[in-house]
């Protein structure tokens, strides 16, 4: 017994770090200017899909560190909250760089490949934003813009 509570402890402290370690690598980058370069360089990828270019940023951010990217993405007032919720759905199924190096450090001990998972977190951001869209698109008591 004592051996599962420190064990899950050890767990606990290990994903804060991981959380607390990539919030202030996404700071650095936004204090340095890299997440804006990186903004101006998908901009032209988010028109394709008619996304407005202020969500760069915040989807920059959520593909490092997911619960600031969220927060960034959901606080953009915009008057297609839509497009609000739709990104946030491909975050949250995606994860972000430290979740993907969360599961890492806990698997890297078995010989599990990390690539399925990598693949896998992919389209299961792809298809929580397709799914998400037709949702909003096709019923409207979901569609919540202005």
């Amino acid at each position: 017994m004592q051996k599962s509570i420190m064990s899950s402890i050890s767990t606990i402290v290990m994903i804060g770090g991981f959380v607390m370690l990539f919030s202030v690598i996404l700071s650095i980058l936004n204090n340095t200017g890299i997440i804006a370069i990186l903004s101006k360089a998908i901009s032209p990828i988010l028109s394709v899909f008619h996304i407005p270019s202020q969500f760069a940023c915040g989807i920059i951010s959520g593909i490092v560190e997911l619960t600031n990217g969220v927060s960034i993405v959901s606080g953009i007032k915009i008057k297609a909250i839509s497009i609000n919720i739709i990104i946030c759905a491909f975050l949250l199924g995606f994860g972000g760089i430290s979740i993907l190096l969360q599961v890492l450090s806990i698997t890297s001990n078995s010989d599990i490949s990390i690539k399925p998972y990598i693949i896998g977190k992919l389209m299961h951001g792809m298809f929580a934003a397709l799914y998400t869209y037709i949702l909003i698109s096709n019923f409207t008591i979901f569609n919540l813009d202005i």
